[in-house]
């Protein structure tokens, strides 16, 4: 199987409870899966289906988008995995876990321990000494508990879970990288989008101002026009006038 739908089921079993992982293979990859789907797939009723979602739902490690269906009348669900947010709650979580394991170790390594031969309970030396090296439950004579082989056992867990971190981090980067990479092309558009309407801003205010500038030497030039022609008019009026007196 594939370790990363192996950990994704297995945080998901952690979160929504038993036979619940299927959820995971049913929503990985996959977008706006419709709720009555995986309740099929699930082989439940609607509604337990919707309590083990809402559980999922609550702890963010998946989103939903709802649409009316239009001959029914009622509004259906589509759920979509929040890998993202599935991958870092499991990193938080396996961590807890090498955290509890590695007090385990260091207790195991630190510290002597003394069991039942019956199998009956183990006690730490303190107790032990305390019942006089006898288990309360059969006074059986306590044995020192041989730890090599449950450090053994300890370390091989946290190897294998630092394993699983490893892969969790690297899926999780590649998911950040995409995002970061989409946020980028979006925040580009956003700039050519900008720049494009203040360029068109810009080329409207100097076209205005450009007609602007036309409309008032037009003006200019009619006036112009209008004098000269005022001008010439006068002139030839007092030429009239002179030739008028002289004969």
């Amino acid at each position: 199987m594939d370790t990363r739908l192996r950990l994704l089921q297995e945080l998901i079993r952690n979160l929504a409870g038993k036979n619940t992982e299927i959820i995971a293979e049913l929503l990985i990859d996959k977008k706006d899966v419709n709720e009555f789907k995986l309740a099929e797939k699930l082989k439940l009723t609607i509604n337990q289906t919707r309590n083990i979602l809402y559980k999922l739902y609550a702890q963010n490690i998946i989103f939903f988008i709802r649409k009316k269906d239009k001959s029914k009348g009622w509004y259906v669900y589509y759920y979509t995995l929040n890998t993202r947010k599935a991958f870092e709650k499991l990193i938080h979580l396996k961590k807890k876990e090498i955290e509890i394991l590695q007090n385990q170790l260091n207790s195991r390594e630190t510290k002597a321990f003394f069991s039942c031969p019956r199998g009956c309970l183990e006690l730490n030396e303190e107790t032990a000494l305390h019942q006089n090296f006898l288990c309360p439950e059969c006074e059986q004579l306590l044995q020192l508990t041989p730890n090599e082989k449950l450090i053994a056992d300890i370390k091989e867990k946290i190897g294998r879970i630092e394993k699983e971190i490893a892969v969790a981090q690297a899926e999780l980067d590649i998911i950040v990288a995409k995002e970061e990479k989409q946020k980028e092309k979006k925040a580009k558009r956003k700039g050519r989008k900008i720049k494009k309407k203040a360029e068109k801003k810009v080329k409207g205010k100097t076209k205005a101002k450009a007609k602007k500038k036309i409309k008032k030497n037009t003006k200019k030039t009619v006036k112009k026009t209008k004098k000269a022609k005022k001008a010439k008019f006068k002139k030839k009026k007092t030429l009239k006038k002179a030739k008028g007196k002289k004969k």
